[in-house]
Protein backbone atom coordinates (compact mmCIF):
# COMPACT_ATOMS: atom_id res chain seq x y z
CA UNK A 1 0.00 0.00 0.00
CA UNK A 2 2.72 2.48 0.33
CA UNK A 3 4.26 1.73 -2.37
CA UNK A 4 1.30 2.98 -4.68
CA UNK A 5 0.81 6.09 -2.01
CA UNK A 6 4.44 6.75 -3.00
CA UNK A 7 3.74 6.86 -6.27
CA UNK A 8 0.94 9.15 -5.81
CA UNK A 9 2.85 11.49 -3.86
CA UNK A 10 6.04 11.29 -6.06
CA UNK A 11 6.93 14.65 -7.80
CA UNK A 12 7.03 14.75 -11.67
CA UNK A 13 10.47 15.63 -13.02
CA UNK A 14 9.35 18.60 -14.32
CA UNK A 15 5.87 20.48 -14.06
CA UNK A 16 3.66 21.69 -10.68
CA UNK A 17 3.29 19.55 -7.78
CA UNK A 18 0.76 16.71 -7.44
CA UNK A 19 -1.50 16.85 -4.73
CA UNK A 20 -0.67 14.18 -2.11
CA UNK A 21 -3.84 11.79 -1.88
CA UNK A 22 -4.64 10.22 1.09
CA UNK A 23 -7.45 7.06 1.32
CA UNK A 24 -9.72 8.37 4.65
CA UNK A 25 -12.42 6.22 6.38
CA UNK A 26 -15.62 9.00 6.87
CA UNK A 27 -19.02 9.21 7.60
CA UNK A 28 -21.86 8.65 5.31
CA UNK A 29 -23.85 12.13 3.76
CA UNK A 30 -27.25 12.33 4.53
CA UNK A 31 -28.20 11.44 0.95
CA UNK A 32 -26.27 8.54 0.57
CA UNK A 33 -28.92 5.54 0.57
CA UNK A 34 -29.10 3.01 3.53
CA UNK A 35 -27.13 0.14 3.63
CA UNK A 36 -28.27 -3.16 2.23
CA UNK A 37 -27.66 -5.14 5.58
CA UNK A 38 -29.99 -2.41 7.35
CA UNK A 39 -32.87 -2.76 5.23
CA UNK A 40 -35.91 -3.19 6.91
CA UNK A 41 -34.85 -2.95 10.16
CA UNK A 42 -36.49 -2.03 13.08
CA UNK A 43 -34.42 -0.45 16.17
CA UNK A 44 -35.73 -2.04 19.82
CA UNK A 45 -34.60 -0.87 22.93
CA UNK A 46 -33.67 -3.20 25.44
CA UNK A 47 -35.55 -4.34 28.33
CA UNK A 48 -35.54 -2.26 31.18
CA UNK A 49 -35.86 -3.73 34.69
CA UNK A 50 -39.04 -1.73 36.58
CA UNK A 51 -37.05 -1.46 39.58
CA UNK A 52 -33.80 -1.35 38.54
CA UNK A 53 -35.03 2.35 36.84
CA UNK A 54 -36.89 3.39 39.63
CA UNK A 55 -33.47 2.54 41.76
CA UNK A 56 -31.18 4.65 39.04
CA UNK A 57 -33.85 7.13 38.85
CA UNK A 58 -33.83 7.77 42.68
CA UNK A 59 -30.32 7.41 42.87
CA UNK A 60 -29.47 10.43 39.91
CA UNK A 61 -31.88 12.12 41.49
CA UNK A 62 -30.11 12.31 44.92
CA UNK A 63 -26.87 12.76 43.08
CA UNK A 64 -28.08 16.20 40.84
CA UNK A 65 -29.58 17.39 44.28
CA UNK A 66 -26.41 16.95 46.49
CA UNK A 67 -24.29 17.88 43.72
CA UNK A 68 -26.45 21.26 43.49
CA UNK A 69 -26.53 21.87 47.53
CA UNK A 70 -22.49 21.33 47.01
CA UNK A 71 -22.39 23.93 43.78
CA UNK A 72 -24.35 26.23 46.12
CA UNK A 73 -22.40 26.28 49.27
CA UNK A 74 -19.57 26.29 47.27
CA UNK A 75 -20.89 29.60 45.34
CA UNK A 76 -21.77 30.80 48.86
CA UNK A 77 -18.40 30.47 50.11
CA UNK A 78 -16.86 32.14 47.60
CA UNK A 79 -19.01 34.92 47.52
CA UNK A 80 -18.87 35.31 51.01
CA UNK A 81 -14.87 35.29 51.14
CA UNK A 82 -14.82 38.00 48.41
CA UNK A 83 -16.99 40.05 50.21
CA UNK A 84 -15.27 39.94 53.06
CA UNK A 85 -12.43 40.41 51.35
CA UNK A 86 -13.78 43.58 49.73
CA UNK A 87 -15.36 44.96 53.07
CA UNK A 88 -12.10 43.80 54.47
CA UNK A 89 -9.80 46.08 52.24
CA UNK A 90 -12.94 48.85 52.41
CA UNK A 91 -12.67 48.64 56.44
CA UNK A 92 -9.16 48.87 56.34
CA UNK A 93 -9.22 51.77 53.89
CA UNK A 94 -12.14 53.46 55.97
CA UNK A 95 -10.05 53.52 59.01
CA UNK A 96 -6.95 55.16 57.07
CA UNK A 97 -8.93 57.58 55.95
CA UNK A 98 -10.60 58.10 59.18
CA UNK A 99 -7.13 58.04 61.26
CA UNK A 100 -6.09 60.80 58.30
CA UNK A 101 -8.82 62.47 58.81
CA UNK A 102 -8.75 63.12 62.34
CA UNK A 103 -4.79 63.65 62.22
CA UNK A 104 -5.69 65.96 59.97
CA UNK A 105 -8.31 67.91 62.17
CA UNK A 106 -7.05 67.75 65.33
CA UNK A 107 -4.00 69.93 63.49
CA UNK A 108 -6.25 71.98 62.53
CA UNK A 109 -7.82 72.84 65.93
CA UNK A 110 -4.57 73.03 67.63
CA UNK A 111 -4.14 75.52 64.98
CA UNK A 112 -7.21 77.22 65.20
CA UNK A 113 -6.71 76.85 69.41
CA UNK A 114 -3.11 78.99 68.82
CA UNK A 115 -4.93 81.76 66.70
CA UNK A 116 -8.27 82.25 68.73
CA UNK A 117 -5.49 82.25 71.80
CA UNK A 118 -3.49 84.75 70.18
CA UNK A 119 -6.46 86.79 69.11
CA UNK A 120 -7.88 86.85 73.01
CA UNK A 121 -4.53 87.67 74.32
CA UNK A 122 -4.02 90.64 71.79
CA UNK A 123 -8.00 91.63 72.64
CA UNK A 124 -6.68 91.32 76.32
CA UNK A 125 -4.42 93.77 76.02
CA UNK A 126 -6.33 96.01 73.75
CA UNK A 127 -8.79 95.83 76.38
CA UNK A 128 -5.91 96.90 79.55
CA UNK A 129 -4.87 99.71 76.95
CA UNK A 130 -8.23 101.11 77.04
CA UNK A 131 -9.03 100.59 80.09
CA UNK A 132 -6.04 102.57 81.28
CA UNK A 133 -6.69 105.38 78.53
CA UNK A 134 -10.28 105.52 80.00
CA UNK A 135 -8.80 105.47 84.08
CA UNK A 136 -6.12 108.16 82.64
CA UNK A 137 -9.00 110.56 81.11
CA UNK A 138 -11.16 109.91 83.83
CA UNK A 139 -8.09 110.85 86.21
CA UNK A 140 -7.92 113.80 84.28
CA UNK A 141 -11.39 114.74 84.16
CA UNK A 142 -11.77 114.55 87.64
CA UNK A 143 -8.59 117.22 88.19
CA UNK A 144 -10.11 119.13 85.95
CA UNK A 145 -12.84 119.32 88.05
CA UNK A 146 -11.44 119.90 91.17
CA UNK A 147 -9.57 122.96 89.90
CA UNK A 148 -12.61 123.91 88.65
CA UNK A 149 -14.17 123.58 91.88
CA UNK A 150 -11.62 125.19 93.87
CA UNK A 151 -11.44 128.12 91.28
CA UNK A 152 -14.78 128.74 92.04
CA UNK A 153 -14.43 128.66 95.64
CA UNK A 154 -12.32 131.15 95.30
CA UNK A 155 -14.32 133.37 93.15
CA UNK A 156 -17.04 132.92 95.45
CA UNK A 157 -14.24 133.50 98.60
CA UNK A 158 -13.26 136.79 96.11
CA UNK A 159 -16.64 137.87 95.80
CA UNK A 160 -17.43 137.46 99.32
CA UNK A 161 -14.38 139.39 100.33
CA UNK A 162 -15.54 141.97 97.74
CA UNK A 163 -19.07 142.23 99.33
CA UNK A 164 -17.75 142.05 102.81
CA UNK A 165 -16.87 145.37 102.45
CA UNK A 166 -20.66 146.44 101.90
CA UNK A 167 -21.45 144.81 105.16
CA UNK A 168 -23.00 147.07 108.22
CA UNK A 169 -21.35 146.70 110.91
CA UNK A 170 -20.79 148.27 114.45
CA UNK A 171 -18.42 150.42 113.69
CA UNK A 172 -20.29 152.13 109.88
CA UNK A 173 -23.42 151.80 111.19
CA UNK A 174 -24.22 155.46 111.83
CA UNK A 175 -22.17 156.25 108.78
CA UNK A 176 -25.08 154.38 106.81
CA UNK A 177 -27.88 155.91 108.20
CA UNK A 178 -27.04 159.09 107.60
CA UNK A 179 -26.00 157.89 103.81
CA UNK A 180 -29.60 156.28 103.65
CA UNK A 181 -31.34 159.34 104.78
CA UNK A 182 -29.44 161.28 102.47
CA UNK A 183 -30.39 159.26 99.06
CA UNK A 184 -33.48 157.65 99.67
CA UNK A 185 -34.47 155.03 96.64
CA UNK A 186 -38.48 154.95 95.54
CA UNK A 187 -39.44 151.52 94.88
CA UNK A 188 -43.16 152.75 93.72
CA UNK A 189 -42.44 151.49 90.01
CA UNK A 190 -43.99 149.18 87.54
CA UNK A 191 -43.26 147.33 84.57
CA UNK A 192 -45.61 147.05 81.60
CA UNK A 193 -46.25 143.83 79.18
CA UNK A 194 -43.29 145.37 77.11
CA UNK A 195 -40.98 145.28 79.70
CA UNK A 196 -40.91 148.88 80.58
CA UNK A 197 -40.33 150.55 84.04
CA UNK A 198 -42.88 153.05 84.61
CA UNK A 199 -41.91 155.24 87.24
CA UNK A 200 -44.25 157.14 89.31
CA UNK A 201 -44.52 161.61 88.11
CA UNK A 202 -43.95 163.14 91.29
CA UNK A 203 -43.79 166.36 89.81
CA UNK A 204 -47.66 165.99 87.93
CA UNK A 205 -49.11 165.23 91.55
Amino acid sequence: MLRPLSRLGARPPCGPPAPLLLLARGRKTRHDPQAKSKVGRVATPPAVDPTEFFVLTERYRQYRQIVRALRLEFVSEVRRKMHEARVGVLAERKAREDATEHRELMAWNQAENQRLHELRIERLRQEAREQEQLQAEEKARQAREAQARVQLKEQEVLQLQEEAKNFITRENLDARIEEALDSPKSYNWAITREGLVVRPQHGSS
